[in-house]
């Protein structure tokens, strides 16, 4: 995917999740992980069940690339619980 043209898609139409939820694939598929992240977050703080909730599904996914035991991986764990149950 063309990640720039995906960033102006987000950007210019911040609501549009399948664009937030492809540039945060490629940012994945990048190693820009922080991106990623904060990207499908945003998803998740505003329609928690989008697509059956894959946002959710690929932010679980990244914690597996990064590797549970990271502390990276805990930092973000507790974001999306915020995000979940704050």
């Amino acid at each position: 995917a063309n990640m720039a043209g995906l960033e102006a898609a987000v950007a210019a139409s911040p609501d549009d999740f399948q664009a937030r939820y492809d540039l945060a694939k490629a940012q994945m598929a990048n190693g820009k992980r922080q991106e990623a992240a904060d990207n499908l977050l945003t998803i998740i703080a505003a329609e928690k069940d989008w697509q059956e909730g894959a946002a959710r599904e690929q932010l679980l996914k990244l914690f597996e690339v990064v590797g549970l035991e990271d502390p990276w991986v805990s930092q973000q764990r507790r974001r999306l619980s915020q995000t979940l149950f704050g």
